[in-house]
């Protein structure tokens, strides 16, 4: 039996809907969830990191916690204490991504083979925390960053890559706020990116003023 904690978000409903006999709780509805975990083998901790950390130190005695959160450095200090795993997927993309990224140096040396049993359609990716961020802040921040900084002008007109371009400034209105300054803020490489980002400009700009 799973307890989804953090039910009503945009991945808690998603994990509601792909283990539907789950029991879904609120962070903050501490009776429901102490009693939940007690029938529970495992629970998804569909909530920010900072609120995973403090479900985990609050209830020591439950030991199927999976944390799902897509920084992964800060959670080593739960090394072998919890499973963790940052599934790629969301409610937008569900059906047509069906990767899970697995933390080997959090997770228990056995409990891949139990992700592996509870989504047994999906590829399961083994990572180490600090793969797992690098990959992350690629794959994640940088886009995530692009879009905040860009500034579409609605018009008639477009061409094949201004489609391309809208796709790409949409990514942050359609993410959480939430998810996206936790993905961005925590993550140990953002300012790599943003260097890279930067330098980026910094080319262009010579070029113009060489040019």
């Amino acid at each position: 039996m799973f307890t989804v904690v953090g039910s009503k978000g945009n991945l808690g409903s998603l994990l509601m809907k792909i283990f539907p006999d789950s029991y879904g709780v609120d962070v903050d509805n501490e009776e429901k969830l102490f009693n939940y975990l007690k029938k529970s083998d495992y629970a998804f901790l569909a909530i920010p990191p900072d609120q995973e950390e403090n479900i985990i130190n609050k209830y020591k005695f439950f030991t199927g916690f999976i944390e799902l959160s897509s920084v992964k450095l800060r959670f080593l200090k739960f090394k072998n204490s919890i499973i963790s795993i940052h599934p790629l997927f969301g409610p937008r993309s569900y059906g047509k991504i069906k990767d899970i990224v697995f933390i080997n140096d959090i997770s228990p040396p056995d409990s891949m083979g139990k992700i592996q049993n509870i989504f047994p359609d999906y590829n399961i990716i083994s990572l180490s925390a600090d793969q797992h961020d690098r990959l992350m802040s690629e794959i994640l921040v940088k886009p995530y960053i692009i879009s905040m900084i860009s500034r579409p002008q609605n018009g008639s007109i477009k061409t094949s890559s201004y489609e391309k371009y809208l796709d790409l400034c949409s990514i942050s209105s359609q993410e959480s706020k939430e998810i996206l300054y936790d993905t961005i803020l925590m993550n140990k490489y953002t300012q790599n990116v943003i260097d890279e980002i930067q330098g980026g400009l910094d080319y262009i700009k010579n070029l113009i003023k060489n040019g």
